[in-house]
């Protein structure tokens, strides 16, 4: 008995400490997605490279080994249209974290862009298209809200 409580424990604080956590990874990734739609490669780059240690730092939680995954594809991207491309597969593993999570204390919108088909997170209603940058800068829709 004294040995289940114990591994309890052990596993509540794991799940509150990455609930803590979620938090910090979505800011890191905003950072990301802001870089994207400024078509910045530079600052791209370096919100990638904290956003992918941070995810690796990180202990144990129940989409590590995805978001780890899509994460690393990330900052492996040699240009910004490839970050792009890999910005996408990140988006929909957060989006299970957050949508999932009671630790954020605020509205997050997923978005969707029709002419990439593909989804993005954002801190605010209005879009900001991270896929295509100033070229399409508003291009998309609010698909769900978290709130």
């Amino acid at each position: 008995m004294k040995k289940l409580a114990i591994a309890s424990a052990v596993i509540l604080f794991g799940f509150s400490a990455f609930a803590q956590n979620t938090k910090s990874h979505f800011d890191n990734y905003i950072n990301v997605k802001t870089s994207l739609v400024n078509s910045d490669t530079k600052a791209a780059s370096t919100a990638i490279n904290v956003f992918y240690e941070a995810v690796k730092s990180d202990g144990n939680f129940g989409l590590k080994a995805d978001l780890l995954k899509e994460t690393e594809k990330l900052s492996k991207a040699s240009s910004i249209e490839k970050q792009r491309d890999a910005f996408s597969d990140v988006s929909e593993v957060m989006w299970k974290l957050v949508k999932n999570s009671d630790k954020i204390n605020q509205d997050v919108y997923y978005q969707y862009c029709p002419m990439k088909k593909a989804y993005w997170l954002s801190n605010e209603k209005a879009i900001k298209n991270p896929y295509y940058g100033s070229s399409m800068l508003s291009c998309g829709k609010v698909a769900e809200t978290k709130r």
